[in-house]
């Protein structure tokens, strides 16, 4: 009991010393601060569960390892992502059949409306106009039904804005 309590206090001191700069750095792997956010609270989670189970002798050291490998992941299913938007765009059959020309300024027009989205917005959009449901979304993206809904509001404001 008295060793859970100070790790609990050799955690809390990390967390508001290291917190600050550990977020920035994720903040530039990733280039977005939401992102980031969520990076740093699952490292400090994770780092706390296994300080638990087993000895870590710096802990410090041991947080940005964690932190660094969750943004990796992160980044990796990004590009999984990208790549299907991407996919996506190129491959989706068309309801008529338009001329060529036509058909490129389609695709430049949609590519040019899912630029104005973060990734988030962008993936929301793309799901959501291949037919599932927010709570669908919600588990392909790993986030709420609620946060599926903020999202594409915000997509669709800003690409009507821009039309």
């Amino acid at each position: 009991m008295e060793g859970e309590k100070d790790l609990r206090a050799r955690l809390l001191e990390l967390y508001a010393s290291s917190r600050p700069a550990l977020l920035s750095y994720i903040r530039q792997l990733v280039r977005s601060t939401a992102e980031a956010e969520d990076i740093v609270q699952s490292a400090f989670l994770k780092t706390f569960d296994l300080a638990q189970e087993q000895q870590i002798d710096n802990l410090r050291a041991w947080l940005y390892r964690v932190a660094h490998n969750l943004a990796i992941d992160a980044l990796r299913r990004r590009k999984l992502q990208e790549q299907a938007v991407s996919e996506w765009v190129y491959t989706k059959p068309a309801e008529t059949s338009p001329s060529a020309e036509q058909s490129s300024i389609n695709r430049q027009t949609v590519e040019r409306a899912l630029s104005l989205l973060n990734d988030r917005e962008r993936s929301c959009l793309l799901l959501r106009a291949e037919g599932l449901s927010y709570a669908e979304i919600g588990q392909v993206l790993e986030i709420s039904a609620k946060s599926v809904s903020v999202y594409l509001a915000r997509g669709v404001k800003k690409v009507r804005s821009e039309s």
